[in-house]
């Protein structure tokens, strides 16, 4: 599937990259937001237009460009991951910057100061001195090609497309051709190849465009605006400030005359200790990529069915009776029948004697009256038990309803300590409980992170609050870093949330910008904690030693043993002996970097020459001989009218310092 309209989102490359979302369009492909699904990183995905993938040309020189580029390692280029093809459509796997192009920015309107300018193009400067070290030239440098990350801090992107591009059959958009060619060089105009020096013009129209918001040599067509800059050298304008001579020096007509690429790194670092700090870009930051969590749990969530109780019913008494709550287990009428059985059978010690039966109906009625009144208080002491039971819970019921419990809000006690939250709660009249400890990336070690209810809930002051306290941060697991260069670890150490310090040092053995140590090393940290990091400057320089004396290889030889390389030129002396070192440039004492080339001088000794035999020859071509042999004619004798020379002093064959006074006598 061909890169067009975003139709690729959604899409896996090399069962790694998940295609997020389409952010760019250009003319050699579409740029593409991805997830590396191994590393769980964003990336950047530049999906080739799939007309490049038939081009035979283009194809064998994008694989090599691609696993070359991918080598180029330096905070101001924009890193290489990983490159393939898809379906036949080959793409790039690039370091994502979420911070824009400086194209964006200028379109805004926007245009920078001077210390924004120097310090934006210094650090474009050294991404280009860096690249051009290593044979490499870019051939397409404008601002659509200097991208942001989302400290601001710029890189060079499309380090090895470019040239890809321009030896492919397959040919871009008339627009984007316009584009290009408003910063294309003058040789790049006259067909020739690209150089460094190429490379150099174009960031100095960057440059230009950036502080003034316009650029020069713009015309109608692109031949016009090619051919305008064709042996004209470019003048600055009065708001480039003291930028104004670089820009100049970088934009020379003739490329033999611009400034390099490390020479205008020199310029701009000398440039930017005297300006004013820098004010921060202000850029728009773009896109993001979903977490693998950040999906919605699909939990069931259950209906907790809510039964209303009157509180008038909670009050109403409960009566005594047959339909009263209760009545079926208080039975009295039942009661009463049982009590009635039982006294029957028990005989009265009161008993008549047989033979007496005048008294004994008397008798009989006063026994059922104490049985009835037995059974009367049975029933009363029975009522009055139910009666007390029955008030006692509508005084309690009422008593609950008269005077509940205190209704408190809940204060928000995160972030204190528990001891702290728990007398805040306590001073409230709330209880609190320890509900248990997790980890926590913002809140130290034994600060409360959450309470339930939560804060500002209005609860009876009965009901106990639950704390959850701060373990402090949880651990993250450091990785490798030593032997990755700072980008990569920066980039590493901000995705794992953690801090770090930078300090640069030479090292004989580790490349500039690769880390030589980092430290703690451990292989877990707490989150949020520093990482100490030394990175290399590459090797020291070099003092240059006094080699004024020695010969030619003993000269040769110590520079060799200090990893600088000789070159030896021969000068005529009067005074140092033949075959000894006459002076070295840079001069004894100064610092050279290593690998770099030393100029010795070494004396051959005193420019001696013979005079010539001059004998017949005209005057004039006796003068002739004369000067051409490195002598100067000082005085001519002889007769008036005379024609030819006779001799010379010296004579003829003597030898004599060059540039000595010879007489010439003539006839």
């Amino acid at each position: 599937m061909v890169a067009g309209s975003g139709e690729s989102v959604g899409m896996v490359l090399g069962g790694r990259y998940l295609l997020v979302a389409l952010i760019g369009k250009g003319a050699s492909g579409d740029v593409y937001l991805a997830q590396d699904k191994s590393l769980g990183r964003k990336v950047a995905i530049k999906l080739l237009h799939a007309n490049l993938a038939g081009d035979p040309v283009f194809t064998k020189r994008f694989r090599a460009e691609a696993t070359s580029a991918a080598a180029l390692n330096h905070p101001s280029v924009m890193r290489v991951f990983d490159w393939g093809e898809s379906n036949g459509t080959p793409y790039l796997v690039l370091e994502y910057l979420s911070g824009g192009s400086l194209r964006e920015y200028l379109a805004g309107g926007k245009v920078l100061d001077e210390p924004r300018a120097a310090a934006l193009s210094l650090q474009v400067a050294q991404g280009l001195a860096y690249a051009h070290s290593r044979g490499y030239v870019h051939r397409d440098m404008k601002p659509a090609n200097l991208l942001f990350d989302e400290e601001a801090r710029v890189r060079i992107a499309d380090f090895g497309l470019a040239r890809s591009l321009s030896e492919s059959a397959w040919t871009e958009p008339i627009g984007v051709l316009i584009g290009t060619a408003k910063y294309a060089s003058p040789e790049q105009a006259k067909g020739l190849d690209s150089t460094e020096a190429s490379d150099v013009y174009s960031m100095g129209l960057i440059i230009y465009e950036s502080m003034s918001g316009k650029l020069p040599f713009v015309g109608d067509t692109t031949l016009s605006t090619l051919m305008a800059r064709v042996d004209v050298d470019l003048k600055a304008l009065p708001e480039h400030g003291r930028l104004g001579r670089l820009i100049e020096a970088c934009c020379k007509a003739d490329p033999e005359e611009r400034i390099t690429a490390p020479g205008l790194v020199s310029e701009l670092e000398a440039l930017v200790r005297v300006l004013e700090p820098p004010r921060p870009l202000e850029l728009h930051h773009f896109y993001d990529v979903p977490s693998a969590q950040s999906e919605i749990d699909k939990t069931s969530i259950f209906t907790q069915t809510t039964i209303n109780v009157s509180s008038e019913a909670e009050l109403e008494p409960v009566g005594v009776g047959a339909s009263a709550p209760g009545s079926n287990f208080f039975d009295l009428e039942a009661f009463s029948q049982t009590s009635l059985l039982v006294s029957s059978e028990v005989s009265s010690p009161l008993m008549l004697n047989e033979g007496d039966t005048t008294d004994q109906p008397v008798k009989e009625d006063t026994a059922k009256v104490k049985k009835r009144r037995s059974r009367w208080w049975m029933a009363l002491w029975l009522f009055l038990f139910v009666a007390i039971l029955a008030f006692a819970g509508a005084v309690g019921t009422g008593i609950l309803k008269i005077f509940p419990p205190a209704k408190v809000k809940i204060p928000a006690v995160t972030g204190a300590s528990f001891a702290q939250a728990s007398s805040r709660l306590k001073a409230l009249g709330l209880t609190s409980s320890l509900a248990g400890y997790e980890y926590s990336k913002t809140l130290p070690k034994g600060e409360v992170i959450s309470e339930s209810p939560s804060a500002g809930v209005i609860i009876p002051d009965t009901t106990p609050v639950k704390l959850v306290v701060s373990k402090g941060p949880p651990p993250v697991v450091l990785p490798q870093l030593k032997g990755i260069s700072i980008t990569a670890a920066e980039s590493v150490l901000r995705e794992k949330g953690l801090n770090y310090t930078v300090t640069k040092s030479y090292s004989e053995t580790v490349a500039s910008g690769i880390i030589i140590s980092a430290a703690p090393n451990t292989t877990t940290v707490l989150y949020g904690s520093t990482v100490s990091l030394v990175v290399s400057k590459g090797p020291a320089p070099r003092n240059v030693p006094n080699l004024v004396g020695d010969t030619a290889q003993q000269a040769t030889s110590q520079l060799g043993s200090l990893g600088l390389v000789a070159n030896i030129i021969n000068a005529y002396s009067d005074t140092v002996t033949v075959g000894t070192v006459m002076s070295t440039n840079p001069s004894a004492g100064q610092l050279a970097a290593k690998g770099s080339t030393v100029t010795v001088t070494v004396s051959q000794g005193p420019h001696l020459v013979q005079v010539p035999n001059v004998l017949g020859d005209t005057i004039s071509q006796a003068q002739t001989a004369l000067t051409n042999a490195g002598l100067t004619v000082a005085n001519i004798y002889g007769p008036s009218g005379a024609t030819h020379a006779l001799g010379t002093d010296p004579s003829a064959g003597t030898t004599v310092h060059y540039g000595t006074s010879v007489n010439l006598y003539v006839f």
